[in-house]
């Protein structure tokens, strides 16, 4: 017994619009896109590289399919997308003008965002962990320097974020502040590799931050999952 899904209907509100925003700014191809009457249309679209699966572009036309458009799974995660390069999909994506809801973030399952359609309709973009084996993480404890104010330093690690999570081979960076010592926070950076993370230090964006002398490194730690 051989049994699959092969598509699944996506309401829009119009035929065009939609085609335009999958496969000049999600990057789809089109399948088929058939006449059958003077309103409608079979239309199939796919990811590039997808073969059997494919999305059929359904015209709302009635007033309850009119409301579904844009809320399919009622507020929920709607469709899933696995790709085989997170960063290169992520950044291509933004570039078109996607608008991502949800940054990117490790979990068990792999590296995943959420972005929204045309429609509103949210989509998660993951890389599955299956195929980032060997993530490099490293754990930061680090003091803010005598005289150095707390917003200072905040705005100075939120600086150092937002450009070290538009690395090439950063899986994700984030910031802790310890509620006990308040000049105190802890980062922890993971990337796709050793290699990535010694290219994150070698950064002009990482020794920009390292010259402003807000920091002192207190504890580094390389740390792994434990099975």
């Amino acid at each position: 017994m051989n049994r699959t899904i092969k598509h699944s209907t996506l309401t829009v509100q119009e035929y065009d619009e939609a085609i335009n925003f999958y496969t000049q700014k999600l990057d789809f191809n089109i399948i088929e896109d058939t006449k059958l009457s003077e309103d409608k249309r079979w239309v199939l679209i796919s990811p590039k590289g997808t073969s059997n699966f494919s999305l059929l572009l359904a015209k709302a036309s009635n007033e309850i399919q009119k409301a579904s458009v844009g809320n399919q799974s009622g507020g929920r995660v709607f469709l899933f997308m696995n790709t085989d390069n997170f960063d290169r999909d992520y950044h291509q994506f933004k570039t078109a003008g996607v608008e991502f809801v949800r940054e990117p973030i490790v979990e068990s399952y792999g590296k995943v965002a959420v972005f929204k359609d045309l429609y509103g309709n949210l989509w998660d973009l993951i890389e599955p962990v299956a195929q980032n084996k060997n993530y490099f993480k490293t754990t930061r404890i680090i003091q803010l320097k005598d005289g150095i104010n707390i917003e200072t330093g905040i705005k100075a690690l939120k600086i150092l974020m937002l450009d070290t999570r538009n690395e090439e081979g950063n899986i994700t960076f984030e910031i802790e502040q310890s509620i006990e010592n308040e000049t105190e926070f802890i980062t922890t950076t993971c990337c796709k590799d050793k290699e990535s993370f010694d290219l994150h230090l070698q950064s002009l964006h990482y020794k920009e931050f390292e010259m402003k002398q807000v920091f002192i490194v207190t504890k580094q730690y390389h740390i792994r999952k434990i099975k």
